[in-house]
């Protein structure tokens, strides 16, 4: 079994109350060697890989997820075989083909330990600025017209990372996206090297870009799932993997996700199992004893209630990762039994508690279900 950080880094400790602390340089130098140790740390426990959310403005200092991408490459290079990835980049308010060109660089660069993740995006505030071009913002998978907008670009946007991805050149003209947009291109090399992508007018037929993936066709992709079956069947016909944080009192979801994605992938023709459509999250609140265990559920039940299960999110907490060793392995053994998943994410607080306890939860989940 495979299990995964999900890292959310925070720039204000427990109880801390700074204003504008995601402004200070300090505090994100600090951030950053945290990270960096735990990484390290949780490499030589087992832990198979990093990731983390996309999030942007956060001057609050917390969740200051800023670039992903950035975070995936300090890490590996502080670690060896760590996968590192992102869970996950949003895919409608920004620029597809320099996403594609980021990722494919960022594999090559890891000698081709990167896992993609996309995500439709949740915060108004940063996806609404970024996305103001397109007229998009964040949304729910309400049916609305923002939604449907939403959806479509999503769409868009990756069959041109894909298409990027898997050919050396390629034409899309999308609804949203113009590749390439119809220009006069004259150029010695490409009429040498490349003289499929103009045409007999000397006009920009076709792009690619530079470098493409190192792993084929492409790194594998993962989505974040809250309870939208229009997104399960898109992942699976297009072979990404789900990943839920749906709590245990929900998990009627978890065989509705198979029912959708297996069904949607054999529709495609592609081959599927269980456990190449979903792996299975939980929040890391385990302690070294009963009574630290309960004041770092707290503490975790505090933040999130505050900054999750709050506006605009109103997200309501999912599985929690709790209790004794032996309780940690019975779930993920029952989990893993039930539903036929072989992959697990953490979701991590970096930065919040203190870093000695914050290291002893990865060491105290290590010891109960990878040692």
């Amino acid at each position: 079994m495979k299990f995964n950080i999900l890292v959310v880094p925070y720039m204000l400790t427990r109880g801390e109350r700074v204003s504008l602390a995601g402004t200070e340089n300090a505090r994100f130098q600090r951030l950053m060697c945290r990270v960096r140790d735990q990484m390290q740390f949780a490499e030589q426990l087992g832990y198979s890989g990093f990731c983390m959310t996309e999030q942007h403005l956060q001057i609050e200092g917390i969740e200051t997820t800023t670039n992903p991408l950035f975070w995936d490459y300090f890490v590996a290079q502080h670690t060896k075989t760590m996968r590192v990835g992102q869970l996950g980049m949003n895919l409608t308010a920004i620029n597809p083909i320099q996403l594609a060109e980021n990722i494919a660089m960022l594999d090559h660069f890891t000698g081709g330990r990167v896992f993609a993740g996309f995500s439709r995006g949740n915060t108004p505030r940063w996806v609404g600025t970024f996305g103001q071009h397109l007229g998009i913002t964040s949304t729910e998978s309400n049916r609305s017209a923002s939604d449907h907008r939403n959806r479509a670009i999503f769409y868009e946007n990756w069959r041109i990372v894909k298409e990027l991805w898997t050919k050396p050149t390629t034409s899309i003209q999308g609804d949203f996206w113009k590749i390439p947009p119809e220009m006069e291109w004259q150029f010695p090399p490409t009429r040498d090297f490349a003289a499929h992508t103009v045409d007999q007018h000397n006009t920009l037929r076709q792009i690619g870009i530079v470098p493409r993936p190192l792993q084929q066709p492409h790194p594998p992709v993962y989505a974040p799932f809250s309870h939208s079956m229009e997104t399960v069947r898109f992942w699976g016909r297009e072979g990404g993997k789900m990943v839920s944080f749906v709590t245990t009192d929900k998990e009627r979801y978890i065989p509705l996700l198979l029912e959708n994605y297996l069904k949607a992938a054999e529709d495609a023709q592609r081959p599927a199992r269980s456990r190449d459509a979903v792996a299975i999250g939980g929040h890391l609140v385990l302690g070294r004893n009963p009574a630290e265990s309960a004041d770092i559920r707290q503490g975790f039940l505090e933040l999130f209630n505050y900054a999750y299960n709050a506006p605009p999110y109103n997200v309501p907490v999912g599985r929690l990762w709790e209790g004794s060793r032996q309780q940690v392995a019975d779930e993920i053994g029952r989990l893993s039994e039930t539903y036929d998943v072989d992959e697990f994410f953490l979701w991590h607080h970096v930065g919040y508690f203190p870093d000695e306890v914050e290291m002893a939860m990865l060491a105290e989940f290590a010891a109960a279900v990878i040692q």
